[in-house]
């Protein structure tokens, strides 16, 4: 019953866009030194029990221990840690992939732990006054943990600010969130897991002052040029015009594309979910500019092309090679517009810097779930 409970409160959450998107988020169960951990690239909505990976939690947690040489770059870093982790399964269980938050799960002495990156509590995790809000709405419920890269460095991190929370309250804690990422919530039931989620989502939610809307909205924008520019995309992105070109347009989407300036809260990524699925910025378009031109121009500058296309006053265009990854990267810009939207009851958007993304942009294990 215990892994049918984690299956099911992973389809459960998994199918609620409030709190899943693209494949992101990952749950665990832990039983007799075993821990089962969502497989990477598999998707919560409709995770089977098969595609848990069932991993030594010993090893593990060896791997929160592990000292590094100081001159080591975070690729080999990474590299070596990933080597441990896939040594930490069990028999059986080669042909699968852990998340890369595997040894995080594993550091919560509870049975079951959910992590998610639902957008109004990353309004929270992705505004200039995060932190101090946090402490004002949690105390010492929960914790806080600063800006951090994924993978080992994110573990290690963590196990430090557990351990200091288990000597002053005697228990470690149940609820971690992790500035521009998500919440990670940890119980012995999955009803407890629901009743802290509810706890933190309401806390935010009497603080918020402003929602997001994406409700229908009238254009001016003639119907041939739009057609046009879709054509145009399609030819752009893939060289025999096969590309999925989505186009969205809402209330929201046209504050957001009113002017530059009115764009900038979303025009960096807040998360490693928007920058694998949105990259690292949207191209945009003012009604003058020639939408070739600007799009030739971003890729020879990024070395890659954009997969939203933010058009003055209308809205985007979401684009890729194929329609499930045009829907995603879709779907990602909205829960940006929503994330800033919350953002600004906190004091206003914070996305992530410049080396931050790099470093997503290019790190293998992004790179593995995108492609999975």
């Amino acid at each position: 019953m215990s892994i049918k409970n984690l299956v099911e409160m992973s389809n459960r959450y998994g199918a609620d866009e409030e709190f899943v998107l693209a494949g992101g988020g990952n749950t665990s169960f832990k039983e007799d030194g075993k821990l089962y951990v969502k497989g990477s690239g598999a998707q919560l909505s409709d995770i089977k029990e098969e595609q848990f990976v069932v991993m030594d939690i010993e090893k593990l947690l060896k791997m929160a221990k592990r000292e590094y040489p100081a001159d080591m770059s975070n690729s080999e870093r990474e590299e070596n840690a990933l080597d441990h982790m896939m040594a930490a399964r069990l028999p059986g269980e080669e042909t699968k992939r852990p998340s890369v938050e595997s040894v995080l799960h594993a550091m919560f002495p509870y049975k079951y732990v959910l992590h998610v990156h639902p957008p109004i509590i990353n309004g929270l995790t992705c505004s200039k006054k995060g932190e101090a809000v946090f402490n004002e709405l949690f105390g010492d419920k929960a914790v806080w943990i600063g800006l951090t890269k994924p993978g080992l460095v994110l573990a290690q991190k963590c196990s430090k600010v557990f351990k200091e929370y288990a000597e002053k309250k005697g228990s470690y804690p149940q609820i971690a969130i992790l500035q521009n990422h998500g919440i990670f919530i940890a119980a012995d039931t999955v009803e407890e897991i629901d009743k802290l989620m509810e706890y933190v989502v309401g806390k935010l939610r009497s603080k918020v002052r402003e929602v997001p809307s994406f409700e229908v909205a009238a254009t001016n924008f003639d119907m041939d040029l739009l057609h046009a520019m879709q054509t145009t995309l399609k030819e752009l992105y893939t060289n025999d015009g096969t590309a999925t070109v989505l186009l969205c347009t809402n209330r929201q989407a046209q504050e957001f594309t009113k002017d530059k300036e009115a764009l900038k809260p979303i025009s960096k990524p807040f998360s490693p979910d928007h920058i694998v699925n949105c990259k690292d910025e949207p191209l945009y378009i003012e009604n003058s500019a020639d939408l070739e031109t600007e799009f030739k121009n971003y890729a020879a500058k990024k070395g890659y092309k954009p997969k939203i296309v933010a058009v003055q006053g209308l809205g985007f265009f979401a684009v890729s090679e194929n329609r499930r990854n045009a829907e995603r990267a879709q779907a990602l810009f909205l829960d940006a517009m929503k994330i800033a939207v919350y953002a600004t009851s906190f004091g206003g958007a914070n996305p992530l810097d410049d080396e931050f993304t790099d470093f997503i942009l290019n790190w293998e294990v992004e790179a593995y779930r995108s492609k999975a």
